[in-house]
């Protein structure tokens, strides 16, 4: 159970920033966020990554874009084969716990090797940058995760009204 959590919890990180190295050089206004219990699905939101107002130029933007599509290369087949594996089993007749197991492994391990392979190319993308252009990513990051710590806190205040 820890595993797949885990995996829940990786799979949502990595999906939620995945378009922040073709951000905007502005940063987008964040949207109001006013519907209870709502999923992170904000507008705009892929515009306000970490790499989001830096100024970049054009030659670091097409730097950039050239490591993702590299990055992107490398990754093996998507999850939606390794998920309708997993569904297989689970809407089965009879539980194959040992299956299940396995590919649940089998899931950690590719995911694990997908975040690994963007951590190398965010690595690459973020030594592009110049040292402002460092410091006002890092102030990116903290905002994004300070904001994304209140959101997880609203969720759990509102779970516990509910009960």
């Amino acid at each position: 159970m820890r595993k797949l959590t885990a995996l829940f919890v990786a799979s949502t990180l990595a999906l939620g920033s995945a378009s922040m190295a073709f951000a905007a050089d502005t940063t987008a206004a964040p949207a109001a966020d006013s519907a209870p219990m709502k999923m992170m699905h904000h507008k705009d939101e892929g515009k306000g990554g970490p790499f989001a107002g830096l100024n970049l130029t054009e030659q670091q933007r097409q730097q950039m874009r050239d490591i993702m599509k590299e990055s992107h290369q490398k990754r093996g087949p998507g999850m939606k084969e390794d998920r309708q594996a997993l569904h297989n089993l689970v809407a089965s007749d009879s539980f194959d716990e040992a299956k299940a197991k396995t590919q649940i492994d089998a899931i950690s391990k590719a995911q694990s090797e997908r975040m690994l392979e963007r951590a190398k190319a965010e690595n690459k993308m973020y030594n592009l940058l110049t040292p402002e252009q460092k410091k006002q990513y890092n102030e990116n990051y903290q905002k994004r995760e300070q904001k994304m710590m209140d959101h997880m806190n609203k969720m759990k205040s509102q779970m516990a009204t509910e009960q």
